[in-house]
């Protein structure tokens, strides 16, 4: 008959085995699928996002950068140029640039205000001792200054927090082109681990802007959240102290920059590339610069998000006049709670969510029955063993019987012989008689 003509006599006479292993087939897919999925999830873990209120003991307040508007000396600018040089992102700022005589780093600190040219006073919980000042030189801000704390504040008020009061020179503008954002401040807020950077800062999400006028009194409460990331198998963050995704993010940037025009700009540092020594390039890195730093689109640089980040919000408590003759702005930052926002990450499958799963997926395939299990091992070892237990089971009962006629026959022999002597016993006392 063949092995098809088996299998259809084999399913003729018992169908109903054969939806029983088709119904066993089908179940053992389905367990095979739930049991990749749970090793896929305990390998990578699905995550779950937790928030909850935190009143911290101390209050760790955020670094400050401070940029000037206008950012350059206007007066030093004039000079590169007859026509006028309003900020070095023009193009006639470079046209008669003395490459060979002037270098551009000395041209950008001389065009920049200095320290003492910016600050009038500052302090945190009214002491500057408290406070760590750096200058960064930028593009497009000029030359920055960042406010760090040394200290953590054990109070909440406006007394123990920042107060800063900045000053600026007022000068006639020589050009007749408006700056949009007027005279005044840039006032950014954020996380005292990262360093300022003037792109990324736009569009990273973790820092807070507030502009200031000249003349003008403000005070800003802060409201603070943290946010604990969980490292993922194909989304790494990084636990390094001092590491700043931002500044990753600018040093990629440049590097890209100034590899097309094979020199960078004195804002441009770690970069090792010469200064730009002529017009032509140094009105190329401008033009290529721009384009990223007005442009929306986000560049891949592929730079590790911080495992732990905090987000400053800033609500403008009151707005007025600072009253004085001279063009300064007085600024407050500070705390009014000790209540923090905590938004951390954790992992929501484990090791006994698996077990409990494997376990699930199991008895649904078993029935929820260990007899059940033996009785379907009975059926495919009957299945895949049938014909060598039939011939096994055919051989030995054919040995039985072979063994049991031959007890018969010798049995039989036996009571034959004892009815002959009986016989002859019974005739013998019948003739004696």
């Amino acid at each position: 008959m063949g092995y098809w003509g088996e299998l259809k006599s084999w399913v003729l006479r018992d169908p109903a085995k054969l939806i029983r292993y088709l119904v066993l087939f089908v179940c053992s897919i389905v367990v095979i699928v739930q049991l990749y999925e749970c090793f896929s999830k305990l390998s990578d873990p699905p995550i779950s996002t937790h928030s909850y209120y935190n009143v911290n003991e101390t209050i760790e307040m955020p670094a400050i950068t401070i940029c000037r508007e206008p950012p350059y000396k206007e007066d030093t600018l004039t000079n590169l140029s007859k026509g006028g040089c309003p900020h070095p992102k023009y193009a006639t700022c470079w046209m008669n640039y003395p490459y060979d005589e002037l270098p551009l780093e000395e041209f950008f600190m001389n065009s920049t205000f200095e320290q003492d040219q910016t600050f009038y006073s500052y302090g945190l919980n009214g002491d500057p001792i408290n406070v760590d000042i750096d200058s960064s030189l930028h593009f497009y801000m000029g030359r920055c200054y960042t406010l760090r704390p040394k200290i953590a504040m054990k109070r909440v008020s406006k007394q123990v927090g920042y107060s800063i009061v900045l000053e600026h020179n007022l000068f006639q503008s020589l050009s007749d082109i408006d700056l949009i954002s007027g005279a005044g401040w840039h006032v950014f807020i954020h996380d005292k681990r990262e360093n300022f950077t003037e792109i990324n800062m736009k569009g990273s999400g973790r820092v807070e802007y507030v502009f200031v006028n000249i003349r003008e009194e403000i005070e800003v409460k802060l409201q603070s959240q943290i946010f604990s990331n969980v490292e993922k198998r194909d989304e790494a963050c990084s636990t390094q102290d001092g590491y700043s995704d931002l500044k990753c993010g600018e040093i990629c940037i440049w590097k890209d920059l100034t590899d097309e025009v094979n020199c960078s700009g004195p804002w441009m540092h770690d970069i090792d590339q010469e200064p730009c020594n002529n017009s032509d390039s140094m009105r190329t890195l401008i033009s290529d610069y721009r384009a990223v730093y007005e442009g929306d689109d986000d560049y891949n640089c592929n730079c590790l998000q911080p495992c732990e980040s905090r987000i400053y919000t800033t609500y403008i408590q009151s707005r007025k006049t600072f009253d004085q003759p001279e063009p300064r702005t007085l600024i407050y930052i500070y705390y009014t709670t000790k209540l923090i926002s905590m938004i951390e990450e954790r992992p929501s499958y484990d090791t006994t969510q698996f077990i409990a799963d494997v376990g699930g997926s199991l008895g649904f395939l078993l029935g929820l029955s260990v007899l059940g299990l033996i009785g379907i091992l009975e059926h495919l070892t009957l299945f895949f063993c049938g014909d060598c237990i039939k011939r096994l089971q055919q051989k030995n009962e054919k040995r039985a019987q072979a063994e049991n006629s031959e007890d018969a026959h010798s049995q039989s022999s036996d009571e034959t012989l004892d009815v002959d002597s009986v016989y002859i016993v019974d005739k013998e006392t019948l003739n004696k008689y």
